[in-house]
């Protein structure tokens, strides 16, 4: 394509990075509404996201898979409640082939870089190996969990066993009769820790801090009861319904004012833990000292009783350096192993890392959120005209389905994109909107449990949450329903009160 050609009046053309869920949720929404002139640029060897990368043993969804699926495509055909990383990867493929994206997916194409040339008001896309193309809006839906996070530590590079990051799962190496150290103890370790304990001789859990995790109901799903599922109209969207706003009722516990009742919930997920282990100093070593809702509550019916068997301990210092033998603590007691397994999570608060954005005037969307990402909605940037994220950030989800927030995130981007073909001109959000709106986002964010000084990944290192969103699904859903162009600039020229 040339860089001087204007798509004025004409189809515009979208690139999309990421084909996991929000990528491929995007690139359907587009075909549906008619915007078939799109690329989905995908790093990896297919459709999946993280459901394609994480296929570590138990590797499963922790949200009901009635929920856990595009609304506009339910599957009746999960074998649980839960389903596995296999079914919803092969679930996700389906959807691709159905909804005819699958065609327009370029594999083992890695972005590296994106540039918005505002003579032609046109993103350059660069890709891995030199190669460019020319779009006229870019959607990116990277995730926050596609970047495995290894610590630098010393010694890394010289453990003579194997290691390697849950998400990057080696198959090649047989965990049986081997010493194990699992780095971490967060949603991962929980899902692997109890499927390989029976595999190995010794397991040992380095814990940087302990989660909550609540009973994980789930059950298997009898062929008959698919079978009413596929046959009965409206009964698998009853489910999903019904499932939904069982989970949407959990948003209260996000909040301060919560707390009265909060302390009925430690006092039931502190039982599990007195009913599960015998021990009592391992019990103390497992229980939170925070509130519980200020990160994931993980679920799993196996978590606590692997970690109370006799050939598990669990270290709560935190890795110091690596030896060739194993680890040394912090404390300096040592770890000896033949396989590490690092359970250590993402670099999930550097959204869009490491593509080279550019915007408008040589700006770099990496050196202005050097003190934490900030968007419009989680979506719009100001200063990067016609880019739209996918779980961009403060749009994370602890109490009900992320597919729903992505689901309207891909919305808001097609209408956007819609409205910039059909004025010819692109649309940039105004400064003082976003700013505005983050700085309503963290005075709401100020009266929830997120700033009541947990742990985890959810804030920057300064403490500014940067990954969730404070309020329910339902209040972003209104928020992202309609595009009002009183909050942007189009072209070079600010419309104030013409709405989408």
């Amino acid at each position: 394509m040339n860089t001087n050609e204007s798509s004025t009046g004409a189809a515009p053309s979208v690139a999309i990075i990421g084909c996991g869920f929000g990528g491929l949720g995007a690139a359907i929404e587009l075909e549906r509404n008619g915007i078939t002139d799109y690329t989905v640029f995908e790093k990896g060897d297919g459709v999946g996201g993280v459901w394609r990368a994480n296929h570590y043993p138990g590797a499963a969804c922790d949200v009901p898979s009635p929920t856990y699926s595009y609304s506009f495509e339910l599957e009746t055909e999960w074998s649980q409640r839960f389903g596995t990383q296999a079914e919803i990867r092969a679930y996700l493929e389906r959807c691709s082939v159905k909804y005819g994206v699958a065609r327009k997916i370029r594999s083992h194409s890695e972005v590296t870089a994106a540039a918005f040339d505002e003579p032609s008001g046109r993103w350059r896309v660069t890709l891995a190996g030199g190669e460019q193309q020319w779009f006229d809006a870019l959607i990116c839906a990277t995730g926050q969990l596609s970047r495995p996070k290894i610590p630098s530590l010393d010694g890394v590079d010289t453990f003579a066993g194997r290691q390697f990051h849950s998400a990057e799962w080696d198959d090649s190496v047989d965990l049986t009769g081997k010493r194990v150290a699992v780095v971490g103890s967060g949603a991962s370790a929980v899902q692997l820790v109890p499927a390989i304990v029976d595999r190995v001789e010794e397991l040992h859990v380095i814990q940087r801090s302990p989660n909550w995790v609540g009973n994980k109901w789930n059950h298997r799903t009898s062929p008959w009861i698919r079978r009413v599922l596929r046959t009965v109209p409206g009964l698998a969207r009853a489910q999903h319904n019904i499932e939904w706003l069982w989970y949407e009722a959990r948003v209260p516990l996000i909040h301060n004012w919560f707390d009265p009742l909060r302390g009925a919930m430690h006092a039931w997920l502190r039982f599990k833990i007195r009913r599960e282990i015998s021990d009592p100093d391992l019990r103390r070593k497992v229980t939170p000292d925070y509130k519980v809702g200020c990160n994931r509550v993980l679920l799993s019916n196996d978590w606590y009783p692997a970690l109370n068997r006799t050939h598990v301990e669990v270290h709560t210092q935190a890795v110091a350096r690596v030896t060739p033998w194993g680890l040394v603590l912090s404390d300096g007691s040592t770890v000896e192993a033949d396989v590490i397994v690092w359970c250590t999570g993402f670099t999930a608060t550097e959204y869009l890392a490491p593509i080279d954005i550019t915007g408008r005037d040589g700006r770099k969307l990496h050196t202005e959120w050097k003190s934490g990402p900030e968007a419009y909605l989680g979506i719009s940037v100001s200063g990067y005209p016609n880019l739209f994220m996918i779980y961009g950030p403060n749009t994370g989800s602890l109490t009900n389905t992320i597919i729903f927030l992505l689901e309207k995130q891909a919305r808001y981007a097609r209408q956007a994109i819609e409205i910039s073909a059909r004025l010819g001109r692109w649309l940039d959000v105004r400064r003082e909107v976003q700013d505005n709106f983050n700085r309503e986002l963290q005075h709401r964010l100020s009266g929830t449990v997120f700033t009541s000084g947990c742990p985890g990944w959810y804030h920057t290192e300064a403490g500014k949450v940067v990954a969730v969103w404070p309020g329910s699904h339902i209040a972003y859903a209104r928020a992202t329903a309609q595009v009002d162009l009183a909050a942007y600039h189009v072209g070079d020229k600010a419309i104030e009160s013409v709405r989408a």
